[in-house]
Formats: C-alpha cells, sequence, structure tokens
C-alpha cells in the first residue's frame, strides 16, 4: 500500500518542510531554547548546553544540518519539518490506511494542523522529534504485526528515544515490560535496546567524560524533582496541576476556548467536541469486537500520571505532546468511515478555522516572546549598568552579550551591594517584581515597562514588569 503512495507520501514531507521552513523563527524565545542552541556551538554537558540527559542525537542532527544550511532557525524547523512527516506516516500505518482516503486526509490534517505541534516544529527543543521516536515506537511494539524484527526494532528505537526525549520513556514502558517478560527473544530484545542505548551513550561519555557526567546527572536528577519547581515535590496542589494540565491539552493543544481567548477559540471547541463525542460513541460500539484505543490506554494513563506528579505542567505545555497525540488517535477513530457531506463539510470548516488560527500564533512567534523583547530593549537603551532578576534571566541576557553588572535576586549579598555599595549612584533596572528585598526607606522603585506576549504560544515568562531604581 505504501509503495503504491509513495509520491503522495513524498509530497506530504515536502510539504511539511516546506511550511515549517516558512514558519521558522530566528531568535531564542526562552531559556530552554537557549541550552539547545548553545549546545550547537558548544555542547557541554557541564555547562548545561544543553542540560543532562545530553540530547545528543537530536544535537548531534542539528549541528549536522547547521554545518550544511548555515542557518540555526531553519536547521530545527527542518528537524520539526521531519517530525510532523513521520507521526503522519505511523499513524497511517497504525489505521492501515493511505493518503488517499479520507481518513487519510484527517490523519495528515489534525496531526499538520494541530497548533502546538507547529509551534513546537520550530522550536529550539528536542521534543517533536522525541514524539516522533516513540510514535514509531509504539507502531512496532503494539500494532505491527508480530513477525520478522518488529519487536527487535521496537527495542532498539526504544533505546534511541532515551537520547533524544528521556523524559518520554514512561510512555513506552508498559509494552516494552509486558513484551520483554512473555517474550522467548530476551537476549535478542535486550541487545537491540542496549545499542540503541549505546549509539547516544558512548559519544556522550566520550565527550563529556564518565565522572563529569554522573556527576551531572546526580545533581539534575535532583535539581529536576526537587529544585528547578514544576513537580508535586515543589509545587503541592495536585488539583491546580491536573487543571493545568488539561488548560495545556485543550487551550494549547487544540486550540480550545479558555480565558481571555478569541471567538475563532469558540468555534474550534463547538467543533472539536462534536468530533469527541462520536469517536467516543464509536469507540464504544467497538469496544468488545476491536479497536485502536486499547492498547495505548495503559501506556496514555502511565504518562499522565509521570507528567502529572513528576514534570513542570505548570508553567511548560510541552509535555503534554503525547497525550495530544493520543486524542488525535481517539478523534481519528470516528473518521474511519465517512459520515456524508455534511459531516465532512463540518470537518473541513474546523480544518480551515484551525489554520486561520494558526496563521495569529505562529505571526505571534515570528514577532517575538516577552524575554526577546526586553533583551531588544535593553540592548537598544545602553544605559543600565545594573540588572537585577533571577538567575535564569540574567544568564539569558548574559548570554546575548549584555554588558551590565547583574546582580542575582536570590544571592544576599548582591543584594547588599546594590544598596550600600558598588551599585550607588548607577542606573538600575530590575526585571520582575522583588522590591519587598529592598529597604524602603534606603531605595525605591518607579514601574519602568511592561513586556507581552501571548500564553498560549508559550506559556514561560509570558509577562514581564520591569522597574527602574529611582533612589
Amino acid at each position: 500500500m505504501f509503495k503504491r503512495n509513495n509520491s503522495l507520501l513524498i509530497f506530504l514531507l515536502l510539504i511539511c518542510l516546506l511550511s515549517r521552513a516558512l514558519t521558522s523563527i530566528y531568535y531564542i524565545e526562552d531559556i530552554d531554547s537557549l541550552r539547545f542552541a548553545l549546545s550547537i556551538k558548544d555542547y557541554d554537558i557541564t555547562k548545561l548546553q544543553p542540560h543532562f540527559p545530553g540530547y545528543i542525537i537530536f544535537c548531534f542532527l542539528i549541528k549536522t544540518l547547521y554545518l550544511v544550511v548555515g542557518n540555526m532557525g531553519l536547521s530545527f524547523s527542518i528537524v520539526g519539518g521531519c517530525s510532523i512527516f513521520f507521526i503522519i506516516y505511523y499513524l497511517l500505518r497504525i489505521f492501515n490506511t493511505s493518503l488517499k482516503s479520507y481518513e487519510g486526509r484527517y490523519i495528515a490534517l489534525i496531526i499538520f494542523l494541530n497548533p502546538l505541534f507547529w509551534l513546537m516544529s520550530n522550536r529550539y527543543m528536542p521534543d517533536l522529534m522525541g514524539l516522533a521516536i516513540s510514535v514509531s515506537a509504539i507502531y512496532y511494539l503494539i500494532y505491527a504485526k508480530i513477525q520478522g524484527n518488529h519487536l527487535e526494532k521496537g527495542f532498539f528505537i526504544s533505546g534511541l528515544l532515551a537520547g533524544v526525549r528521556l523524559s518520554y520513556l514512561p510512555l513506552i514502558i508498559f509494552p516494552l515490560m509486558k513484551i520483554f517478560v512473555l517474550s522467548n527473544r530476551k537476549q535478542s530484545l535486550t541487545k537491540s535496546f542496549l545499542i540503541g542505548v549505546f549509539i547516544w551513550l558512548v559519544p556522550m561519555v566520550l565527550l563529556t567524560g564518565a565522572s563529569d557526567l554522573i556527576m551531572m546527572a546526580k545533581k539534575q536528577t535532583s535539581g529536576h524533582f526537587m529544585d528547578f519547581g514544576g513537580t508535586i515535590l515543589t509545587e503541592q496542589g495536585l488539583f491546580d496541576r491536573f487543571i493545568l494540565l488539561i488548560k495545556s491539552v485543550w487551550a494549547d493543544g487544540f486550540g480550545g476556548y479558555w480565558s481571555s481567548r478569541g471567538v475563532t477559540s469558540i468555534f474550534l471547541s463547538t467543533i472539536l467536541l462534536i468530533q469527541f463525542i462520536i469517536s467516543l460513541k464509536d469507540v464504544s460500539k467497538k469496544w468488545i469486537s476491536e479497536n485502536k484505543i486499547k492498547p495505548i490506554i495503559i501506556c496514555m494513563g502511565i504518562y499522565f500520571l509521570w507528567i502529572l506528579l513528576f514534570q513542570n505542567v505548570v508553567y511548560k505545555s510541552r509535555h503534554v505532546l503525547p497525550i495530544i497525540f493520543f486524542l488525535c488517535i481517539l478523534l481519528i477513530e470516528g473518521q474511519e468511515k465517512y459520515r456524508g457531506k455534511l459531516f465532512s463539510g463540518i470537518v473541513y470548516t474546523y480544518f480551515a478555522i484551525l489554520l486561520f488560527h494558526n496563521a495569529n500564533l505562529i505571526n505571534q512567534h515570528k514577532n517575538f516572546t516577552a524575554v526577546k523583547k526586553l533583551k531588544d530593549y535593553i540592548s537598544a537603551d545602553g544605559g543600565f549598568d545594573t540588572i537585577i532578576s533571577i538567575p535564569l534571566m540574567n544568564f539569558y541576557f548574559k548570554s546575548h552579550q549584555i554588558k551590565a553588572d547583574f546582580i542575582d535576586v536570590d544571592n544576599d549579598q548582591d543584594i547588599k551591594k546594590v544598596l550600600f555599595g558598588s551599585s550607588n549612584n548607577r542606573k538600575v533596572l530590575m526585571v520582575g517584581d522583588y522590591r519587598h528585598l529592598f529597604d524602603h526607606k534606603k531605595s525605591s522603585f518607579s514601574r519602568d515597562t511592561a513586556f507581552y506576549h501571548n500564553p498560549y504560544m508559550n506559556q514561560m515568562w509570558s509577562k514581564i514588569t520591569t522597574f527602574q531604581m529611582i533612589k
């Protein structure tokens, strides 16, 4: 079937690449993107370029493309476009259909036009590539006919996944364990998995050194769960975490309505709910006989609990990409049979509105995040001698060659310098409201400028307020 449709698949690949290339961004939009951008110039885990576990396969691929095309934003977009293509490709295989069918066209459109998938395909991050690898592993572990070396392929790809997006391993841990326990080919499966792991682990050990790598692994693992924020251990409200996770899926992932969203989100929500209702009815009818949902429900349940408890769903919506993928499978279930012109017209209307919705998001994405606008403001002014902010924000400015004395708000000694010492009579800018840290008798601040971007484009630092010290 796929040999007969090679021309359509090649055309789809070209469309994926061209669309992402045209919507590339050419700036560093947040601190996570900065880590990966720096890793392309100087890969060094000890400097958090990028942070552990290093994502060396992704970084090697981007570095290779960068050396060829000479453009960082375009390099990330090429990988993003290929990732979108492979997600669609393996979904076509899971549903055993082609792009010529109504169902196949729906699969291509629901993935190609997904708002968060599109934004992530242009971001300087490995999440979408990790999702593409996860989907291929799911296909070989669960949906491919058990013949030949499909299971070995699944185990090999799972080993590779750890070098691209380690936090996606919980997504496939259940089929891996089940297949391994029941299989009489344990040695072959173990070998395939270890080959996938060694492909990224050996170069990372050679580049970083075993002792430094172990030290960074311990430090970053402890920091992820206990220090950096966003997990249940640092953000205690389980109900609030659940609501924010649902918001990321519904509003960020599908463009659904949430507070302070536009009219298009209302239309998208209405038509999307109709599709979900029809899909759930179809799934319930086929539940006893056969459907594509059963095998992956446990995978999604494990992953849902993993991110709900131990991933930063409070501030970063990108962790819900696999949940969005699962819901797309649910939607596709309702499109396995053609329901007439009226329903197909409603569906294509949904995609037309979604395209308009994406155009606005993409335009905002290309026209900078709040931190980028602030960086440009500081660079243009050129008169700030001292900048006071959180360490991550200061690191962002330093990496962009902003010349100033940087004061971390969590450093009491640096704050005292501002009050009593070297920073007196200098032009001081505070990024964020930390006026409570200063003695109001000795210092005061006036509001300077506020910078914004659409939080549904990127939740991180969507509003930044600055203050100038006046005394």
